[in-house]
């Protein structure tokens, strides 16, 4: 990893994607769909299922229709970002970067028409992506869209996480935060102009913002803290903030940041997540908030 760049220098060109690697790839992820196309009697999530049409601007959850997403736009002067370059290592990669593994996979494929319909729904700026519980996709759904939405630099994206008490982009991506994104969050909330520290990753067009494994896992979200973040980080110049949050229910987390977001994408995993989670999550996230869900195989 390179020395960090000054506080809001601008990045390069970036470099060239990286080429296809073959990987066996566990999941299946298909792209969003109405919950009410779940068949009721179901108590899994276990059939794939229709994609949202893409002359559709509404998904149904619940019998209620979701208005186009309409991103916010706040006003302001940008904030001052410092990069530091990090470069995949040649090792082995963590199966989660299925984009990276095998670009040219059915399972890629499904991500890229993930992100179609995504843009379908208003091109949100700020999606939260989650699940009713953990271990339902929810961080693989949130790296790969990220990656999906970069591609070929179509787009200046930055991933960041806000699941405190289990942390995952910094083991997914092999690197050490040099400055942690829940200290930062809270710093920022006190000095809203202050600089931001992000990882560049110039082979996948992507800026990470990661929470350091290491910190105190009894933290707590601090949701008016990531408001300002978020207000902020628009400003950076980012066509898309895609947040891999923590699980919808147990926790009020989500609910914290919806208000700041433009949109939520649920993860639910096949034969595992059940319809009824599902329905609650949506209930408690506010179903106009909700763009679509993923079904992870």
């Amino acid at each position: 990893m390179s020395t960090p760049k000054r506080p809001g220098s601008t990045t390069g060109r970036y470099g060239d994607p990286p080429g296809p690697r073959s990987a066996p790839l566990p999941l299946v992820t298909q792209p969003m769909i109405p919950v009410d196309e779940l068949d009721p009697a179901q108590t899994r999530v276990d059939n794939p299922l229709q994609a949202l049409k893409p002359e559709t601007k509404a998904v149904l959850f619940g019998g209620k229709p979701t208005v186009t997403m309409q991103p916010q736009k706040p006003a302001g002067p940008p904030p001052e970002i410092g990069l530091t370059q990090h470069h995949l290592p040649d090792e082995v990669l963590d199966p989660r970067l299925e984009l990276v593994i095998d670009a040219d996979s059915e399972r890629s494929a499904s991500f890229r028409v993930m992100r179609h319909h995504l843009l379908e729904v208003g091109r949100p700026c700020c999606v939260i992506v989650s699940s009713p519980h953990p271990s339902e996709g929810k961080t693989t759904t949130a790296v790969n869209l990220a990656l999906a939405l970069a591609e070929c630099g179509r787009a200046k994206v930055l991933l960041v996480e806000t699941h405190l008490r289990r942390p995952q982009l910094a083991n997914i991506f092999k690197f050490v935060p040099p400055w942690c994104f829940a200290e930062q969050l809270a710093a920022h909330r006190h000095q809203p102009m202050m600089p931001w520290s992000l990882i560049e990753i110039p082979q996948l067009w992507l800026h990470v913002g990661a929470v350091n494994p290491r910190i105190e896992k009894t933290q707590l979200l601090d949701g008016p803290a990531f408001a300002i973040a978020v207000e902020r980080l628009r400003l950076g110049g980012y066509d898309h903030i895609v947040v891999d949050a923590p699980p919808v229910l147990g926790s009020a987390d989500v609910n914290l940041m919806a208000d700041a977001a433009d949109a939520v994408v649920l993860a639910v995993r096949a034969r595992t997540s059940t319809t009824r989670d599902l329905r609650r999550a949506v209930e408690q996230v506010g179903a106009s908030k909700v763009a679509g869900t993923v079904l992870v195989e």
